[in-house]
């Protein structure tokens, strides 16, 4: 017999005790409002309320009533809806706050529209515990704490309860519970919101009992969108799922700080946060998971740990997980756990990996002629290692969530590139939704990609935290930042190699509108930075106790500065050198927190684009960063640029992301199509394997070239019989970039393109 259970069948054993002594009152027949019969009501005595609505605010006022609609007397599930108490947005609805216990009970309405500093819907507070059954609690809102239900030291009971819709101006949307510990069962939380933290059910000092509860799609700009437990609570979960919640920070399914939940046959699947754990966050926490009930733990997404994060060890014992085999990409950081899985959702693959937007996420990947369909999805299903460096390939075409279902960001895994066929033709593009990119403690390269529309509180492009990535031949464009870094963010420990990169028209609101550095020390060769704003500082680039060199650049049109040097930490230091920047030195405000080593080359002229309306960051034929740059330039020992004859044209490399005069022909143009040849790793260093297959015998010649056409060498001229066969290419000696693959045939004739990273 359930706790619900045995404390009803204790309420009828009251009411029998009471006996001849208890009434029935009648509204509106004996008195005109609910309140009117409360007050004449003794304890035993049931309130039976007819259909229609009530505009008022009710206080029990610790007595042990039955109060209830007719739903109470005929069991007739309609009455809820019909018998409506209306809080006029004038206090909660309902309060409990005289001490009442189990034999206070409400049942067989519809709470909404009440208002109040906490617990906009039900208000118990002063040890009350009264019985909740057969309630709707909607659309009801608290200035703090509780917008559907609020407890303070009390801990009501709740079976068949739904609370959906209501809001909370900081804690709690749903439930907010403070040292206390209410009894849920067959209860549903849904769609209820919270400002700060927790849209479902927030739990401090907390010990609830959930049994049977679904807890959905609620939502907050702080933490634990559906659940969240703070100051050692220890909630019991059993037979509850949890689905569709998000969070603006960490914890979309629950977030647990200093707590010890345990769970037993729950179900986290679907959630997501911004940061840290979409289905689950643990801070100094820890949980029991049953071993006989098991949970169920998959698809969610969040930042870090997409389905778990915890900063303590932590052994997972699931049903079904994700995947049989976790990496970094589901649990953050993953040397924190072991698992325990018995069903993987989704089976894993040791090797490259092809998506198109036309794609589907049911065919392998392993072919261009048979592509999964979200980057996500690849990103989940992939197995790299240091050992393994594996790549994702994208096809031309625009992944968003309106056109192929993609979700963002897209956390890209360790030991993982991302790898687009060209700059322009593929287009990762957020909607405005969320940030585009998301790298945590990871190495990798990312190439050949447009980065827009994305926003988030930090990084709408690319988030780069603890992270060492290459970044090449990007075009990073409208996005936008709620607070830094529009463009890209660097967190802490973050230096990224830009190179071809062009950063224009993003934003922040508050500071870094092209890039935002904390503690990092990036490197950028041949990037154009411009047009990007921020409302504070730095449009351009906003230094906080960071290192960054820029060789080969240009700066221009950022504003309100090209340069912002933080005054409040430790001081800054900026390597510049061949560079156009729009007003020299005095683009850089430096704050007198830091050094400006201010070399050679750099000029302020106007790099006279193409067509910045379009978009086109490319430079006209008279503009002065052309053959303004140079080929090797060394600094305090270290070599930044390192360029050979064949990748840049004229007599120097020009300033920016795109070396003028270099066009492709037709001769060069890589159709998107079934090819017969493939290679991997791709990017690759020093080597690469190249293996192609014929259907009958032939001549095969296999030739590289670099980008401006001109041939690298031959590796293959003559006879191959029919089937698979595999070739290796050893680059030593050739400089990073991108080259192509000429594959020819008396039946095909194939471009491909390769990228080498050193």
């Amino acid at each position: 017999m359930g706790a619900i259970m045995k404390k009803y069948m204790f309420i009828i054993f009251m009411i029998l005790m009471i006996g001849a002594f208890a009434e029935t009152i009648y509204i509106p027949e004996d008195y005109a409002t609910i309140q009117a019969g409360i007050n004449a009501s003794e304890d035993g005595d049931v309130i039976i309320v007819s259909p229609g609505t009530y505009i008022e605010n009710i206080n029990f006022e610790g007595k042990a009533v039955i109060l209830g609609s007719l739903f109470y007397t005929t069991q007739d599930t309609s009455y809820i809806s019909q018998t409506i108490i209306d809080g006029n947005q004038d206090d909660s609805v309902v309060r409990f706050n005289s001490g009442e216990e189990s034999t206070s009970v409400l049942t067989g309405f519809t709470i909404t529209n009440g208002h109040a500093y906490d617990g906009g819907g039900i208000c118990c507070f002063n040890d009350s515990s009264p019985s909740l059954e057969n309630v709707t609690i909607t659309d009801n809102s608290a200035g703090e704490f509780g917008g559907g239900i609020f407890c303070a030291d009390s801990s009501p009971s709740l079976e068949n309860v739904t609370i959906t819709g209501n809001s909370a101006g900081r804690n709690g949307g749903g439930i907010y519970c403070e040292e206390s510990s209410p009894i849920l069962e067959d209860v549903t939380i849904t769609n209820n919101s919270a400002e700060w933290n927790c849209g479902g059910i927030y739990c401090s000092s907390s010990s609830p009992s959930l049994v049977n509860v679904t807890i959905t799609n609620n939502t907050t700009d702080g933490d634990g969108g559906g659940i969240q437990c703070v100051e050692n609570s220890s909630p019991s979960l059993e037979n509850v799922t949890i689905t569709g919640n998000s969070a603006d920070e960490r914890g979309g399914g629950i977030y647990c700080s200093f707590s010890s939940p345990s769970l037993e046959n729950v179900t986290i699947m679907n959630n997501s946060s911004v940061w840290h754990g979409g289905g689950i966050y643990y801070h100094s926490s820890s949980t029991v998971f049953s071993s006989e009930n098991r949970c169920n733990i998959y698809l969610n997404n969040g930042g870090y740990g997409n389905d778990i994060y915890s900063n303590t060890n932590m052994n997972v014992i699931v049903d079904t997980f994700t995947v049989l085999n976790p990496t970094d990409f589901h649990a953050t950081p993953i040397e924190n756990f072991t698992f325990d899985i018995l069903h993987g959702l989704q089976g894993q693959i040791n090797a490259d990996l092809y998506v198109s937007p036309s794609g589907n996420n049911t065919n392998t990947g392993l072919t261009l002629d048979d592509p999964l369909k979200t980057i996500q999805y690849a990103c989940s299903v992939i197995l790299a290692n240091s050992q393994n460096l594996h790549t994702i390939h994208l096809a031309e075409g625009t992944y968003s969530p309106s056109i192929n279902g993609e979700i963002f960001p897209v956390n890209i895994p360790d030991f993982v590139s991302l790898c687009g066929e060209s700059e322009t033709g593929v287009i990762l593009n957020a909607e405005g939704i969320s940030g585009v990119i998301r790298l945590n403690n990871v190495e990798n390269a990312i190439s050949n990609l447009t980065i827009t529309n994305g926003n988030t509180h930090y990084g709408g492009g690319i988030l780069c935290d603890s992270s060492l990535p290459i970044l090449e031949n990007l075009m990073i464009t409208g996005n936008s930042a709620e607070r830094d870094g529009g463009g890209i963010y660097c967190d802490i420990n973050s230096s990224p190699i830009l190179e071809n990169v062009t950063i224009a028209d993003n934003s922040a609101e508050r500071d870094g509108g092209g890039i935002y550095c904390q503690e990092s020390s990036p490197i950028l060769e041949s990037v154009t930075i411009a047009d990007n704003s921020a409302e504070r500082d730095g449009g351009g680039i906003y230094c906080e106790d960071s290192s960054p060199i820029l060789v080969n650049c240009i700066m221009w049109n950022n504003a309100p500065q090209e340069v912002y040097f933080n005054d409040d930490d430790d001081p800054n230091l900026i390597t510049v050198a061949y560079t156009d920047i729009e007003d020299g030195l005095e683009g850089i405000v430096t704050n007198n927190n830091g050094t400006v080593n201010w070399l050679e080359g750099i000029i302020d002229s106007d790099p006279l684009f193409f067509d910045i309306e379009m978009g086109d960051y490319h430079l006209t034929e008279d503009s002065p960063c052309i053959d303004a740059g140079i080929a090797y330039f060394e600094y305090e020992g270290e070599v930044l640029v390192d360029l050979s004859e064949d990748e840049y044209w004229g007599i120097a490399p020009d300033m920016g992301a795109y070396e003028y005069g270099l066009v492709n022909t037709d001769e060069f143009i890589i159709q998107n199509s079934k090819l017969n040849i493939q290679n991997y790793p791709n990017p690759f260093n020093p080597e690469t394997n190249i293996v192609f297959e014929l259907s009958f015998g032939s001549n095969v010649l296999i030739e590289i070239y670099n980008i401006k056409g001109q041939k690298v060498t031959t590796l293959v001229n003559g006879p191959f019989e029919a089937g698979s066969h595999k070739i290796t290419w050893n680059a030593v000696g050739q400089s990073s970039g991108v080259y192509l693959l000429r594959f020819n045939t008396t039946e095909t004739s194939e471009m491909k393109k390769l990228i080498l990273l050193k």
